[in-house]
Order: structure tokens, then sequence, then C-alpha cells
């Protein structure tokens, strides 16, 4: 790419806009969305717009930071998680202690590092090319998570993988997104090149497909392991009906999200590969439109 630093900044807006774009995306079963707080009894869209606001330009030095890297390593991680620790605290204090986006800062901070460097190093933004940086990153992360528990506060992540091996988003990552890569990617980019449904129902497409394959901790932590398969079978039923792509779909679409709020049911983490499905699009589509996104 001619000009770097354009990049860099374009690398970051793809992350924020990732972020806007799934909180609007609507209906979203048991998710806050453009009509309704989901699950969730502490947070609203605000409160997102309000964290997004707080977190946006942190986004930019994510990836300046992968611009300046020689490499990728297992020490990246040590190296971008005082910058993470911060994020985080302008979240917590735009929304009073809320957590609306630790995950996808998680997420999207280490995929804007590796995206900076292999804009950078590479000249290659391709999804594959990025995820792989994304998993020598993550790796590192995964092996702390997985110390002896001892050693470590138990938080609900280490609950949830003592008790069943989940690895949760560490384990996404640390295998460079291969739900997103396998599952979410893939039907994002052939709606998109047809070019006959809006952005919207794209992003709930996506989303439906999420819920089928990914083991969401989020699930787990509010409704307990059996809660998995009927997110799964719910969203399946669905897509058998067209998903958000037809009538029909988009009814039962909503019917879900009034179940799922009856249930305390909030696929979390699935919104979150959503977000990341949207930046990692958005990123590589930068090989092809440099100057605009």
């Amino acid at each position: 790419m001619k000009n770097i630093m354009l990049a860099i900044e374009q690398i970051g807006y793809c992350c924020i806009s990732a972020l806007l774009s799934e909180i609007h995306t609507t209906p979203k079963p048991g998710l806050v969305d453009c009509l309704n707080n989901g699950a969730h009894k502490d947070m609203d869209i605000s409160t997102f717009k309000d964290s997004i606001n707080a977190i946006a330009p942190y986004f930019y030095h994510f990836a300046e930071i992968g611009r300046n890297l020689d490499c990728i390593d297992a020490v990246t991680l040590d190296k971008i998680r005082p910058l993470g620790l911060e994020c985080e605290k302008a979240m917590f204090n735009a929304t009073k202690g809320v957590n609306t986006h630790k995950g996808a800062i998680f997420s999207l901070g280490i995929i804007a590092v590796a995206a900076g460097y292999c804009c950078n190093e590479l000249q290659d933004l391709s999804a594959d090319t990025v995820c792989h940086a994304v998993s020598t990153i993550a790796k590192a992360a995964e092996k702390d998570f997985l110390r002896p528990y001892a050693s470590l506060p138990m938080t609900k992540g280490r609950e949830i993988y003592t008790a069943y091996g989940i690895r949760g988003i560490r384990g996404e990552a640390a295998s460079g997104f291969y739900s997103v890569r396998k599952y979410a990617l893939p039907v994002m980019k052939e709606l998109f090149f047809h070019g006959e449904y809006s952005d919207n129902d794209i992003y709930l497409q996506v989303l439906l497909h999420l819920m089928t394959q990914v083991v969401d901790t989020n699930v787990i932590a509010r409704c307990g392991i059996d809660a998995i398969e009927y997110v799964k079978s719910s969203a399946d039923s669905i897509l058998a009906l067209g998903g958000a792509l037809s009538p029909d779909g988009i009814r039962a679409l909503f019917k879900l999200d009034e179940d799922f709020i009856k249930r305390n049911i909030s696929p979390g983490g699935c919104a979150d590969l959503l977000s990341v499905t949207i930046a990692l699009y958005r990123i590589e589509n930068l090989l092809y439109h440099p100057y605009s996104l």
C-alpha cells in the first residue's frame, strides 16, 4: 500500500465501524439492539454507543503498534496488554462499570495489531493472513488462561473451562477465528457479492450461522450448558425458513427475541464474533479499495 498511515487509520475505523454495525443490527435475539435491551437489564443501546465512543481511539493505536512491530511472536501480547487494559478502563468509565465490550476489545484489539503488522510488513490484509498473525498473538493469552487455576482468579470464563473444557473467546482467537473464517465470513462475502440484501439482513444471517456453530460461553454463564443446544436448534430452525433473507425468517427472529428475553438467553459471544466478521471483511476490502470503506 502506498500510504501506510492512511491504511492504519482505516484499520482502526474498520474495527470501530464493525462495533457500530453490530449494535445497530436488529432484531438480534436476546441482544441489545435498536428495538430493545434484549435479555439485559443493566445496558441499552445508549450504553453501547457511549462505550464505543470511549474506546474508539484505541483501535488506531492498536494498529499503530502493529505497524511498528518487527515480528509477531509469543511476547507480542505482553506489548499490547497495557493498551488493552487502558481501553477497558475507558469502557468501564463510560458505562459506569457495565461490561459492554470487554470481549470485543480483546478480539478487535488483537485484530488491529495483526492487521497493522500485516499491512506494513507483508502488504497483505487478507483475512487468512491477518488471522494467522492473530493466532500467534492470542495463543499466549490462551496459555495464560489455561495455567493452573489456583494461580489466577476464578473468573466465569475459567469456571466454564474447568467444568467443560470450553475455551471461549481466547480459544476462538487462538484458532485464528476459525469459526468466523469457516462459517461466517463466507456467508457475508457471498451475500454482499450478490448485492440483493440490506447490510442489516446480511449481518443477521451471519449471526444466525454463528449461533448454529459457536459454543457461546455467555449463554452458558447465564443459562447453563443445556441452553447451547437450544440456541443452536433455534437458529437452525430460522435458517430453514430462509433466515433474515425471508419474511417468514424475520417473523421468526422477532419471536425468538421475545423467547430469549423470557429465558434470559443472550448470545453475546456470537455478537462479538459478528463484529469480528464485519471487521475482517472490511479490512480485507482495503486490499481492493485502499482509500475508501
